[in-house]
Order: structure tokens, then sequence, then C-alpha cells
């Protein structure tokens, strides 16, 4: 059977949940139902999640005491061409993934793919440079190009660093549109964090070091809490 005949086993709701794991790298049944299948029931939503993982369409890994998560099965991999593993993610590649995917199910709001950011921001992208974790910010009401940077459970001072160093590093490439759009104040940058108390060492250490030009917003999703073995502050 060749991969355009198998895509023809998904139904459309199937097809969209393959869709979103292979934008989001993973998804779990309640990221899906709030995403993508919010017309369901939350049942219906790990039904279908299940019935993906058991025609290998899907791969499911245990999370945590009580849940699971999903990434693309080897069906899907042949069908989007796409290189990555079906074995579980590593703690960093879990955590990075899994908060973009909590902060895009708050705001409703998709992450780009990086062949996305690459087709619709040509004049932003440096070859051999990451073209992950963008979106469409329109936190205050201000149309802007977002980012997502996490918080690994980082030093609040090594967080604000990093930033810092890669705006710079931005200014010193060849991307003149890249700068200007920072100069213009329309890129922003949103930490995702696990707690409230982080979020608030980083909010103060942010206002002691802000930026140039950019503003920062950070958020907390105590759903990364367990993450944070060393609750660094």
């Amino acid at each position: 059977m060749t991969p355009s005949d198998d895509r023809h086993e998904l139904t459309d709701s199937g097809c969209r949940l393959v869709s979103h794991v292979d934008r989001y790298w993973l998804t779990t049944a309640d990221t899906a139902h709030r995403l993508v299948c919010r017309n369901s029931t939350p049942e219906a939503v790990r039904k279908a999640l299940a019935r993906l993982a058991e025609s290998d369409w899907l791969v499911r890994h245990p999370f945590g005491d009580r849940q699971s998560y999903f990434v693309l099965g080897s069906r899907a991999l042949l069908r989007l061409d796409r290189r990555r593993p079906t074995k579980p993610l590593g703690y960093q590649s879990l955590l990075e993934h899994y908060a973009v995917l909590l902060a895009c199910a708050r705001r409703d709001c998709p992450v780009f793919t990086e062949d996305e950011f690459r087709t619709q921001f040509p004049d932003l992208v440096e070859p051999g440079r990451s073209a992950k974790n963008y979106f469409c910010d329109t936190t205050d009401g201000t149309a802007r190009l977002g980012v997502f940077l996490v918080d690994h459970d980082k030093l609040s001072s090594r967080l604000v660093n990093k930033v810092g160093s890669r705006i710079g590093k931005i200014f010193a490439a060849d991307r003149p549109a890249f700068r200007q759009l920072i100069l213009d104040g329309r890129l922003a940058v949103h930490v995702l964090t696990a707690t409230e108390h982080k979020r608030a060492n980083l909010v103060a250490a942010f206002a002691r070091k802000p930026p140039r030009s950019v503003p920062v917003y950070v958020e907390a999703h105590p759903e990364l809490t367990d993450f944070f073995l060393l609750n660094r502050r």
C-alpha cells in the first residue's frame, strides 16, 4: 500500500490530528481536544488518538502518572516525508515541545513550522539558523512577530542574557529586515516557565535589564512543574 493510499484510511479528524502532531512534534489528549477537536468530547478525542496509535499513524508514550503523549508513527513519517524518532523524546526535547504546545493551546494560536516561517518570512531567515517557535502575537492588541523561549530550569539571569545574546546576533547578522523589525518594536519574546514564583523572578530580572526595543512577556504553565527538578531562581 502506497503512502497516498494509506491516507484514505484516515478520517477528517484523524488527518487533523496527524497534522497537529506534525506541527508540534507531540500532543496529549487534553491539548488535542482544545486545539483540534473542541467540538468532540474529551473521551472521543482519547479514543481517536488511541485508534491512530493502534494503526501506527501515531505512537503513544507514557507521560506522568495518568496520561500519555503521542508522536508521529511510521506511517505518518512516511506519508509526510519526515525524519523523526518514534521513540520517547529526551528530557530537553520533551520540555521544549510540550511547553510550546501548552502556550499555543492557552492562546489558541498555532506556532509556525520552520518551513512555513521560511516561506512566509524569507527576509527574516538566515541560512543555518533556527526558524522555530515563531507565531503571530497579538498581546496587548498589537500585531507582532512573537517567539517562544522555553525556560529549561535555568537561572533567571542566564535567560535574560540568552535573550540579549539572541537579539545581538540578529543585529550582527546580515538581516536588515529583521533588524528593522526589532527597531520598530514588532518582535516580542515570550518566556515559558513552570511556576508563578519563577515567573515573578523572571519579570523582575528582565525589568532590571530590558532588551533593546523588544518587549518580553513571561507566562507560567503549572503542567511543566515536574520538569523543574532544581527550581532555580
